[in-house]
């Protein structure tokens, strides 16, 4: 009973205004309170708020012949896997940058309309242009926890990614094979991103909000469209913003 508590002394400050909550989690930073994942998914989903939709990636960064929708492993944490494999979830289609949703509104996110990662139409597209949305990164930092900061890339056409296509193979939910061809704004050799300093600006213009707690886990969180406007900006000034130079 005493970690439980523990755990939820960690969350039940965590109380946000949007109802759609995108997380990205590494929870080997909660290996002391030696939970199992049923207990830990109740206690963060409790505090969160039982009407907030749940956004987890379940990304496949890896080269792979076939990807499932239905059946394909995340690559994205435990959590993540865990989340995936309930019953009340969807999967949004796509072989890298698929995300699994948990929740009320679930089926407001569209799941199946572009064939690019971040690209118009896409889920992360529609993440990134409401207003009702929060990124919570649990016990990871900057780097791995706000992957929808790759949408600004996208959306700027930025010279130093290009769009490849991806040569899996895909199967929707019905377990056909599909004729169309998905692609990734992937970077060109020789860039590589540096997130610093867009940590720092977004840390000091107060969109980014670094939540305490008395067992320093690292969580924060901002909101998305806030934070993709404000990026967007920052790469309209300077197209290498996110690169390092």
């Amino acid at each position: 009973m005493r970690k439980k508590h523990q755990l939820y002394n960690v969350f039940k400050k965590l109380k946000f205004k949007e109802d759609f909550l995108i997380i990205h989690s590494d929870i080997l930073s909660f290996h002391r309170f030696k939970f199992d994942l049923n207990i830990f998914f109740k206690i963060l989903s409790e505090c969160l708020g039982r009407n907030k939709t749940l956004i987890f990636p379940s990304f496949n960064l890896k080269k792979r012949k076939t990807w499932y929708l239905n059946s394909t492993k995340s690559e994205s944490g435990i959590l993540s896997e865990y989340l995936r494999k309930n019953q009340n979830t969807v999967r949004s289609l796509h072989p890298i940058h698929s995300v699994c949703i948990y929740g009320p509104k679930k089926n407001q996110i569209p799941l199946n309309k572009s064939i690019s990662s971040f690209g118009k139409n896409s889920c992360w597209d529609w993440l990134c242009n409401s207003d009702n949305v929060r990124n919570l990164s649990i016990g990871i930092g900057f780097v791995g926890g706000a992957t929808f900061c790759h949408y600004t890339e996208e959306k700027a056409k930025v010279n130093y990614r290009y769009y490849k296509k991806i040569n899996t193979l895909v199967y929707d939910t019905k377990n056909n094979l599909l004729k169309k061809k998905f692609l990734f704004f992937a970077r060109k050799k020789g860039f590589k991103n540096s997130w610093k300093n867009c940590e720092k600006d977004l840390k000091r213009s107060k969109i980014l909000i670094k939540h305490k707690n008395i067992y320093n886990i690292p969580i924060f969180s901002m909101n998305t469209k806030l934070a993709s406007k404000f990026i967007l900006k920052k790469i309209s000034k300077d197209n290498k913003y996110l690169i390092k130079k």
